[in-house]
């Protein structure tokens, strides 16, 4: 049966997902037949699926935990529509530069380069890749999502059936394609990134929603102190009596670091009760600063804010900041890949340890807390 794109019923266009779907060769010759304007094809079959998946990773967003290793993040009504949008957008302008790809190359591959039957091969193929995006919808299914990966045997297959593509040259074709939209898009990803990103700024400060009972997933995530805590739980650790030697702490400092970093300038300092010595270390133009603060006085609690400014578990295009409790310590980190910049920051017992590098990576300064270390600055002037 011939179903006309420009006449979708809710029957047909039914049936036309299952047929692509289940019986793919027959339904792509049905295909090759039909008339229809590429307007009408996105209108009528692309957006409203792109659109289901766009909402259900909303609704996934909005009402469920994500994230991995042991680092969870909730998302604020405006970044979970804010994420759907950016997904619709995503979704729709891949397909169309699917179709572009296809009526380019066409003709290096002995291939038609017929605009029409590109679009519909690039709209219908990624029928799978849709129809995936449902299981955003919660964390646990997500995983099930790699069933997309079907509408590559539907281009595979469409392929000769649309544009009369050569059989011997159909695998270089096809492995064209996919090599030039995977380049392209992944850059419009990255913008896409990036503009999400500065958009969801304007929104940090929106509650996540709490759907139902928390899971202990959740319950985690709620341990997992944002910076917002960080004075509370300076207070909490902050010790009686006077600060002490900054001296002391100035000697914690190393000589170098991992990764060839070296010691080039450090200070200590006593202000507002509180002791504390910086060491700035460079590898070129690379560089590290860290930071050693004793919790006493009013001061610590100034000294760590901006260390630690880590205001909501975050993972997107341009990079992450999460921080987490463990062993009664609170650990912030945040890695920026546009500005090429991390921050590893603890809040231990007595004593806080930070390092924030520029040209760097977020392992390097791990590694540069590491080699401090808060147990043993702990152990000589915590608890």
């Amino acid at each position: 049966m011939t179903i006309d794109p420009a006449n979708l019923e809710a029957q047909s266009f039914f049936e036309r997902v299952k047929g692509i779907l289940m019986r793919p060769q027959a339904t792509w010759d049905a295909i090759a037949l039909e008339t229809v304007e590429p307007e009408q094809l996105y209108k009528s079959y692309a957006m409203p699926l792109a659109a289901l998946s766009a909402l259900c990773l909303t609704i996934g967003l909005l009402f469920f935990s994500w994230g991995g290793g042991g680092f969870l993040s909730r998302y604020n009504p405006a970044e979970a529509v804010l994420s759907g949008v950016v997904q619709l957008a995503l979704l729709l302008a891949s397909i169309y530069i699917i179709a572009r790809v296809i009526s380019f190359l066409a003709p290096k591959f002995g291939a038609e380069a017929d605009r029409i039957q590109a679009h519909k091969l690039a709209v219908y193929s990624s029928t799978a890749a849709l129809l995936a995006g449902m299981f955003s919808l919660h964390p646990m299914i997500s995983g099930f999502g790699i069933v997309g990966l079907y509408s590559l045997a539907l281009l595979y297959i469409g392929l000769p059936r649309l544009i009369r593509t050569p059989e011997d040259k159909r695998g270089q074709f096809f492995a064209a394609i996919i090599g030039v939209t995977l380049v392209i898009s992944i850059v419009l990803f990255l913008v896409l990134g990036s503009i999400r990103s500065a958009a969801s700024g304007l929104f940090a400060d929106m509650p996540a929603i709490q759907f139902g009972q928390q899971t202990p997933a959740a319950d985690a995530l709620a341990a997992a102190a944002p910076a917002s805590d960080l004075e509370l739980h300076a207070r909490h650790y902050l010790r009686s009596g006077p600060a002490i030697d900054p001296a002391l702490l100035h000697e914690q400092l190393p000589e170098t670091l991992p990764g060839g970093f070296r010691l080039t300038s450090s200070s200590s300092e006593a202000a507002m009760g509180t002791a504390q010595a910086k060491g700035e270390y460079r590898n070129g133009d690379a560089r590290i600063d860290v930071l050693i603060v004793h919790l006493a006085g009013n001061g610590a609690v100034a000294a760590l804010t901006p260390v630690a400014d880590v205001r909501e578990n975050r993972f997107d295009a341009n990079g992450y900041a999460r921080a987490q409790k463990i062993d009664g310590r609170l650990y912030a980190e945040q890695a920026s890949i546009a500005d090429v910049s991390a921050t590893y920051a603890v809040l231990g017992r007595g004593v806080a340890l930070s390092a924030q590098g520029t040209g760097v990576t977020a392992d390097q300064v791990r590694a540069a807390v590491e080699t401090v270390s808060i147990q043993r600055l702990e152990r000589a002037f915590g608890d």
